[in-house]
């Protein structure tokens, strides 16, 4: 750590590193203690690479100004320990882009737009419910098919009148289920764009947080990062 006395403020200096490309997001909260770690205040006046959405980087710094928190700090036996909660970060999943895997095949594009809640394999349901669909349709129109054929053969006209009605019945079945496989199919799709949309929009606002910070305590902006599991910290 740095202590500039000049400007009343503690410098606490870290970084981030992981060689994983799996990204992750960082919430960062800075602690303080003047009795060997007995106890823990967290740090108020700060200001720098502190709270949510802290991303990989080697120049982290939070800046405590002692004297606006606590007039009568004297320095004696002062620690400081950072606690990181992390989770998966919106990095590692696509934007709208990811339409296309949905278009090939109904559900894929969840996968690649957010995380599963349980099971990642999830969107299998919908491709086995739209394919289910889709082949209950195709059964259906050959059932409607082979029942025209008996229309065209009845030998009476109620026997005729029959058949004619079990046709339009089994086809209006058919389509039906084709109608509901292609909106089902359709809904993913949308789906799947209105959630890369989203997830363009949160990447942006991470970066520009993250910027922020820099600029905040006069770091230089780098262009690439990859967050981490683990924080190593420099005193």
């Amino acid at each position: 750590m740095r202590w500039e006395k000049a400007s009343k403020k503690i410098i606490i200096p870290y970084r981030v590193s992981d060689n994983s490309d799996f990204k992750y997001e960082y919430e960062i909260t800075p602690f303080y203690t003047q009795d060997s770690g007995k106890t823990y205040v967290p740090l108020q006046k700060i200001k720098g690479h502190y709270g949510k959405d802290i991303l990989q980087g080697e120049n982290k710094e939070i800046w405590w100004f002692y004297e606006d928190e606590n007039p009568s700090f004297d320095g004696q036996n002062l620690r400081f320990k950072l606690k990181a909660d992390f989770k998966p970060s919106v990095f590692n999943l696509q934007n709208q882009e990811a339409m296309k895997y949905s278009v090939l095949l109904p559900g894929l594009g969840q996968n690649k737009v957010k995380y599963p809640p349980n099971w990642k394999y999830r969107w299998v349901i919908t491709s086995v419910a739209v394919y289910g669909l889709i082949g209950g349709s195709i059964y259906m129109g050959s059932q409607a098919n082979k029942t025209y054929d008996k229309y065209l053969a009845s030998q009476t006209r109620q026997e005729a009148q029959n058949n004619f009605n079990e046709t339009q019945r089994k086809q209006r079945i058919a389509y039906g289920l084709a109608f509901l496989a292609g909106g089902i199919w359709a809904t993913d799709i949308i789906l799947v764009g209105i959630r890369g949309t989203r997830n363009q929009i949160e990447k942006k606002r991470i970066l520009k947080r993250n910027e922020e910070m820099n600029t905040e305590i006069g770091i230089g902006i780098t262009g690439s990062f990859s967050p981490t599991l683990g924080i190593k910290m420099k005193f």
